[in-house]
């Protein structure tokens, strides 16, 4: 299907894409493609009135790459999630990332789809805002005037995604003592789109879980943390029985936003898993 007519920009640095976004009107912003493209198609088939101009990011080689200064990883909002996948600083607590990008779709939409498209397109399913709730990830935006903004990615999904910025990075502090635990379910067979995804980061004092936090993406809302699960588990030993006993510690208004046993019973194997995960390490 065609999109309807519009005018394709394609600014080369943040100063032109922001003057671009601040002076047009019914303008959207494009990443890697794989969510707008489709967006704009559906909304032309619902005959739904779809934006005149497109803002593409592609060519700002700035928003793009991986990089490590001091102990901060900083990630490019245009960088793809395979040049993610394969960079080698993923180390530390920044290890979890890759297997999260392994589990996003297919290759070819790896190579299209970017971190910051996956962040800000506003779909609750994605699959970065919980690992990066774990990890205490900031992104970074600029608006007009080139004014910055700085807002923790947990902070961004309670105030439903909502910016009228542009992303340019994202920065997560590198924390080798810390261990991380990553579940993930896909909601069919034959079509990779998560049903629940739940990433746990931890510090192990003298053997006992410290300093936890528990996120969860239940897909019909967007990531968030469950406070009742981390105040259990923090103070409590590594033993073997304690992600059973996690179970009946869970804030259930984040689980059970849905009337389907299937789902609900996909959380809690999930959940058991990666607190069996963390509980194995911290034995050791």
């Amino acid at each position: 299907m065609l999109l309807n007519p519009l005018t394709f920009h394609a600014p080369k640095t943040v100063e032109e894409a922001i003057e671009l976004y601040s002076t047009l009107g019914e303008v959207r912003l494009l990443a890697g493609g794989t969510f707008l493209l489709n967006s704009l198609k559906l909304l032309k088939k619902r005959g739904i009135k779809t934006p005149q101009h497109v803002i593409s990011l592609r060519k700002i080689s700035v928003l793009q790459g991986v990089k490590v200064t001091g102990d901060t990883l900083t990630i490019g909002a245009m960088t793809v999630i395979n040049d993610l996948f394969s960079s080698p600083h993923l180390t530390d607590n920044f290890a979890i990332l890759r297997t999260v990008c392994r589990n996003i779709s297919t290759n070819p939409i790896r190579n299209m789809a970017t971190v910051g498209g996956n962040l800000t397109s506003r779909y609750t399913w994605t699959e970065m805002g919980a690992p990066l709730i774990a990890l205490e990830a900031v992104m970074h935006f600029c608006g007009t005037n080139h004014t910055t903004e700085s807002i923790t990615v947990e902070d961004f999904f309670k105030n439903f995604a909502k910016t009228e910025k542009i992303l340019t990075h994202i920065t997560i502090r590198r924390d080798p003592a810390a261990a991380l635990a990553y579940q993930r379910v896909k909601k069919l067979s034959d079509v990779d789109v998560p049903l629940l995804a739940v990433c746990i980061r931890t510090h192990f004092n003298d053997g006992c879980f410290t300093r936890t936090r528990a996120s969860i993406n239940c897909t019909t809302s967007f990531a968030k943390r469950d406070l009742v699960l981390e105040e259990f588990l923090n103070g409590k030993k590594t033993a073997n029985g304690i992600a059973q006993e996690a179970l009946a510690h869970l804030d259930t208004s984040i689980y059970d936003t849905r009337s389907d046993d299937y789902k609900k019973s996909m959380f809690r194997i999930s959940i058991k898993k990666a607190i069996e995960d963390l509980t194995r390490r911290g034995q050791t």
